[in-house]
């Protein structure tokens, strides 16, 4: 029988391991502590050695000699003591909508943050306004792990489809890798990384999805290639027709010089020429939008937000084209706040699609078999950034208008 030392209260699923001469036999305790177990040709000074593990109890090993021949039962208690009642802390529930605080510092602002799958916060820091001196902290809820100084300017922290972190610097991009406890920094050619890793969105267990979105460029089209022979063809086409047509207008309304350094790049690049002053001129307006359609996998399916078509196309992991929903959320921006922004929670899959106005911010709930948001969550701060959502939580970063604190990372427990 299994006990606790304490209590000398039954212990129930108890592994326990029993070694007899040349053999080993194994036996489970049940809901009333008891374990039994048959054994044939006890004799006289035969050892027993009783091995026991629990996950709540410290492992106890016990050594039991035969001292006479046994001619019916033989009964053995082992005490085991308890490992998790010396050093449970005490465990603070915040109701749904009251924001805890994650990560506080009197000497470092957060800039950005990610969370590893296995629950660690990877947090880019620096010490004051100027955003010099950034450093990457590897944080586990409760103290600082490892930390490291970056050599240039970190922007934003960012992940790539095989879930590996990346700090974007102003020169060259760091590679953040985390090796159990320790942190390890390698720089990877900014040109490289924005060519050949950021055009990969997602992939499949045969396929990669990847786009050619330029932001000066009003469109542009998702690709799925196959993971063997990496051939790959064009799954959906994104264009905002109306900015097209002012992109490619902008053209009749520049001067005679600019026209002749237009057609010129038209003859070297075989770019139209349109093209060259709607990405020169047109871009830097206040009515130039980026098309915004971004995709995610959730579960066996590919999904496409292709908001300037009302649409969201829904493909299988091969990238065949399934079915397609309306969309219709992003209206009436005014009046909901629509942000142009759709958050995936990486555990649950759950979509959010980001609403803010006044500085109030709500999440709403994607429903993926209409395209409806289906509820909303409201985030108790103002004014708050870089949202993230994980495992049913909101993260984002927060200071209060006009204090001395810093900027501290928080997180929520969602209603949905």
């Amino acid at each position: 029988m299994t006990l606790d030392k304490q209590s000398l209260e039954p212990i129930p699923n108890a592994e326990i391991m029993i070694q007899w001469n040349d053999s080993l036999l194994s036996v489970q305790s049940d809901m009333n502590g008891k374990y039994t177990l048959w054994m044939d040709q006890l004799e006289e000074r035969d050892a027993l050695v009783f091995s026991v593990q629990h996950p709540m109890y410290d492992s106890q090993t016990l050594q039991k000699i035969i001292f006479k021949n046994p001619q019916d039962t033989l009964e053995v208690k082992i005490l085991l003591k308890s490992i998790k009642r010396q050093n449970q802390e005490a465990v603070t529930v915040k109701s749904p909508g009251i924001p805890d605080t994650v990560f506080n510092s009197t000497d470092f602002h957060v800039a950005d943050f990610e969370i590893n799958e296995n629950g660690d916060y990877v947090l880019l820091v620096y010490p004051r306004r100027t955003g010099h001196q950034n450093s990457i902290f590897l944080f586990d809820g409760n103290s600082i792990i490892d930390s490291l100084t970056l050599n240039g300017v970190g922007i934003n922290l960012i992940k790539d489809y095989r879930n590996n972190l990346h700090v974007i610097c102003q020169e060259t991009v760091v590679h953040v890798n985390c090796k159990g406890d320790s942190l390890l920094l390698n720089t990877i050619p900014k040109k490289y990384f924005l060519e050949y890793i950021l055009p990969i969105v997602d992939s499949t267990t045969s396929k990669f999805f990847f786009s050619n979105f330029n932001e000066y460029y009003p469109a542009f089209d998702y690709f799925s290639m196959d993971n063997v022979d990496s051939a790959y063809r064009k799954i959906v086409h994104i264009e905002d027709t109306l900015m097209m047509e002012l992109y490619r207008s902008e053209y009749k309304w520049v001067d005679v010089r600019t026209r002749l350094w237009a057609k010129q790049k038209e003859i070297e690049t075989g770019i139209d020429a349109q093209i060259w002053i709607g990405a020169n001129y047109f871009t830097q307006s206040i009515y130039y939008k980026v098309p915004y359609a971004p995709l995610f996998r959730v579960g066996d399916s590919v999904y496409v937000f292709d908001f300037p078509s009302d649409k969201i196309w829904v493909y299988n992991p091969l990238g065949e084209l399934k079915r397609s929903m309306g969309l219709y959320f992003h209206y009436h921006k005014d009046r909901t706040g629509w942000r142009r922004n759709i958050i995936k929670d990486p555990v649950t899959g759950v979509l959010y699609a980001v609403f803010e106005k006044d500085g109030i911010t709500h999440l709403g709930n994607i429903n993926l078999i209409n395209g409806q948001i289906s509820t909303k969550h409201r985030i108790h701060h103002k004014y708050v950034e870089k949202i993230r959502v994980n495992a049913g939580f909101v993260y984002y970063i927060y200071r209060p208008f006009e204090s001395i604190q810093k900027r501290f990372l928080y997180k929520e427990w969602l209603f949905n």
